[in-house]
């Protein structure tokens, strides 16, 4: 009886358990969805959608509670959406539920207090049975009413341009950098008598310039080329062959500090020339550039009133024109901001000269350059252009931005490059060193004193070949054969390592996302990848911390892609690595890939620990970042491409059993000390053994040789004749035999691809020993 009250409580306490879990659980997804811009749901495929969950963000959006969509108690989804979209809506869902594939659009809603000009962007799919049936449909929608009112003042703007082009009473003609018209207006075409689309597409020079004007034309272009804005008066040629007098403006148009097009306004000024030509001139001439112009432009007297103003300062003003003129900045704008005008008006003044300056107001930046002005009544007043040059700046930040990230990758790049051919030089040495280590230690018997000493060499060779590969991985020239693989299982297996090699004061915390997707990886990369960072954390932890691995599915969009180096939009896998360490500082960061860049005392570690991780992240094909706060911990985001292949089961290789054997093997080796080697070691394991120094001699051998050699040892970087020459001409000779490439930097997709088409049959990396060398060879002659 106690021992079946004893089991009630215990499972009494399990349920407790079990159901304060699946509360933690709910509320834990439902503040993720509550936190989302916008509202997940799941409705019926039906002309209602009709809505069997619904998320709250739809109150912010639409106006209604979600239980005024469950189950159209209220009102149906299809309510909401603005007649006009409700067919176009369904038959674009319904196409997207027939090809299984998601959707997505954007429609007008009704929302709760009557508008009908909110817009929101939609993207779901239809979830089926095993069998194929349509359960529901699942999707996302957001609110993007701000975005679609921009790009109708867009519109509108370019509406305004062309009605401000075409209306204009000036003929206007906007050519291309090189001088092609690009467009002109009605009055152009009623000044020169060519019409639109004769114009178009013409040299504007060619078009109306006069044979006798050539000159001042191309003083024009020279100054437009260089981003000035020109007046001219002069005279043009009409289609018919007769002359107009015209005053001309030529300005500029820079974007981001190129030139992009030449903004050119024709005047008719054949009557003005004929009627008080000097004072009508010169008011034109003044009168039509400032009001040309985008910039703010006024002139003021002595007494700093104001004399001229154009329409843009009068904007920016708030005013109008004859609400400006003849009253000062203190009557027109708050005191302190009109303190800081006369401060630099009366510099200016001082100075004698033109005087540059760049000034805030609010977001924007403006250019300022004030010069001294005589005036008729012989008393010197003060004009000032003022541009806004916001976007300017912009442009010049994002472009500085981007250089500095260029040269960051080519600067990694570089590093790559060398790390890899110094490690390969460094692998060769390394075989001979191994090799002859090998050769030594079948000399002698197993009481030799020698052998402890060999043992320490080979050691610390191993040592030396672990560093190598390093310097491989970073530059992403190490040998992986990669496949589809799910993200929870290559973490799994890595963290198996990765507990022994952390203290018990560290604490691992997993996030995973429940469907992650599959990535394209050998398991040797994610080994890499966090067993460095991992001991990293443990370093700046100093062993008592939280290690907190998460993945989560992402889709990269342009925006993020813009910001970061080496990203790209698509489908990743978003791999963090967080820990609770001091951070890093800024400095460090900046070299944070670098190879034997670290911050460690001299022997605490090599530098390459987390130039490794970058290395296997390129080369699985993805990119790192890493983001830290001093004193707030350090975070790595790894970004791997998803894998749409399913994972494929591991067999397990049937093990080789190195003995001696019999046969003969055609040594391809460049380096003398690493042919040496491998000769001695194989023809002390029983195989016969034929050299060549390079890819030349290697056919004559096997030429003199016939039918007799058994396996071709061919090293990846020969001289005289590339890999795939020597390759396709032994197979010329003998297509059955087999050969085992072998290299110390070898690319991996070279390899990769050989194999994949047959044309080798094994790669052996540099350095290796006698265990390695002669199981490849005796695996590949048994198969031959």
């Amino acid at each position: 009886m106690i021992d079946k009250e004893i089991r009630s409580g215990e499972e009494s306490l399990e349920e407790k358990q079990e159901e304060k879990a699946l509360r933690d659980s709910e509320e834990h997804y439902r503040t993720m969805i509550g936190n989302l811009p916008g509202f997940v749901y799941r409705c019926e495929n039906d002309r209602d959608w009709t809505m069997s969950f619904i998320s709250d963000g739809c109150r912010d959006i639409t106006g209604y509670a979600p239980e005024d969509f469950l189950h159209n108690k209220r009102l149906a989804f299809n309510d909401i959406i603005r007649p006009d979209y409700r067919e176009r809506t369904w038959l674009n869902v319904q196409d997207g539920v027939q090809q299984k594939k998601a959707f997505q659009h954007e429609y007008p809603i009704v929302v709760a207090n009557g508008e009908t000009d909110h817009w929101v962007w939609e993207r779901g799919r239809g979830i089926f049975s095993d069998a194929g049936q349509l359960l529901y449909i699942e999707g996302f929608i957001t609110d993007i009413t701000d975005r679609k009112r921009a790009e109708e003042e867009s519109r509108r703007e370019q509406a305004f341009f062309d009605q401000l082009v075409e209306r204009a009473p000036e003929g206007i003609a906007i050519d291309d950098p090189r001088g092609k018209v690009v467009r002109v207006n009605a009055e152009f075409v009623r000044m020169f008598g060519y019409e639109a689309d004769e114009a178009v597409g013409q040299d504007i020079d060619d078009l109306v310039v006069p044979p006798a004007r050539d000159e001042e034309a191309r003083a024009m272009t020279a100054s437009a080329s260089r981003g000035e804005t020109s007046f001219l008066e002069t005279v043009r040629r009409r289609k018919d062959g007769t002359l107009i007098d015209v005053s001309i403006i030529g300005t500029p148009i820079v974007i981001a500090g190129k030139l992009e097009a030449v903004y050119a306004i024709y005047r008719d000024i054949t009557d003005r020339k004929q009627v008080e030509q000097a004072l009508r001139a010169s008011e034109m001439r003044y009168r039509t550039f400032i009001d040309a112009s985008s910039d703010l432009v006024f002139l003021k007297d002595e007494s700093f009133r104001y004399l001229i103003s154009n329409g843009a300062n009068n904007s920016f003003l708030g005013k109008s024109e004859e609400n400006v003129i003849g009253r000062t900045d203190f009557e027109l704008m708050p005191n302190e901001a009109a303190k800081h005008c006369r401060a630099s008006d009366q510099e200016a003044l001082e100075k004698g000269k033109h005087v540059t300056g760049e000034e805030s107001v609010g977001t924007r930046i403006y250019q300022t350059i004030k010069f001294p002005v005589p005036l008729p009544s012989g008393r010197v007043g003060l004009g000032c252009y003022i541009r806004d040059i916001t976007e300017r700046k912009q442009a010049e930040e994002a472009r500085d931005k981007a250089e500095a990230q260029l040269r960051q990758s080519q600067k990694m790049e570089a590093i790559g490059t060398l790390a890899g051919g110094v490690a390969h030089d460094f692998n060769n040495l390394l075989t001979g060193i191994l090799g002859n280590i090998a050769l030594m230690r079948i000399s002698l018997t197993q009481a030799d004193p020698l052998l402890e000493n060999l043992d320490a060499a080979e050691n610390a060779a191993r040592q030396a070949a672990d560093l190598t590969k390093g310097l491989l991985t970073f530059g992403r020239s190490a040998m992986v054969l990669p496949v589809s693989m799910r993200i929870a299982n290559a973490l799994d297996a890595t963290l198996a390592i990765l507990r022994q090699s952390l203290p018990a004061s560290t604490e691992i915390v997993r996030d995973d996302e429940e469907r992650a997707w599959n990535v394209l990886l050998d398991q040797s990369q994610m080994t890499q990848i966090l067993l460095n960072l991992a001991v990293n954390a443990r370093d700046a932890m100093a062993g008592r911390g939280t290690l907190t691995i998460r993945n989560r599915n992402e889709v990269v969009g342009e925006e993020y892609a813009r910001n970061h180096t080496f990203a790209r939009t698509g489908e990743f896998v978003h791999l963090s690595v967080r820990d609770t360490g001091p951070g890093i500082p800024p400095a460090i960061l900046e070299h944070l890939f670098e190879p034997f860049h670290t911050t460690k005392p001299v022997g605490s570690g090599t530098g390459l620990g987390l130039s490794v991780v970058y290395g296997a992240v390129k080369q699985a094909g993805g990119w790192i970042t890493a983001v830290s706060t001093d004193g707030a911990g350090t975070t790595f985001d790894i970004y791997l491409p998803r894998c749409l292949e399913e994972p494929t089961e591991s067999v397990a290789a049937s093990p080789v059993v190195v003995k001696s054997d019999s046969g003969t093997v055609l040594v391809v080796e460049d380096e003398p000390v690493v042919r040496a080697v491998a000769r001695g070691l194989l023809s002390r394991s029983g195989y016969t053994v034929l050299t060549a120094p390079d890819g030349a001699s290697a056919l004559n051998v096997l030429r003199e040789h016939p039918g007799v050699i058994g396996l071709v040892l061919l090293d990846m970087t020969m001289p005289g004749m590339t890999t795939d020459e020597i390759v396709d001409s032994v197979h010329a000779l003998d297509p059955t035999l087999p050969i085992l490439l072998n290299s110390g930097y070898a690319s991996n997709d070279t390899v990769r691809r050989m194999l994949d088409e047959g044309n080798v049959q094994g790669f052996l990396g540099k350095p290796y020993g006698l265990q390695e060398l002669v199981k490849n060879v005796q695996k590949l002659i048994a198969r031959g």
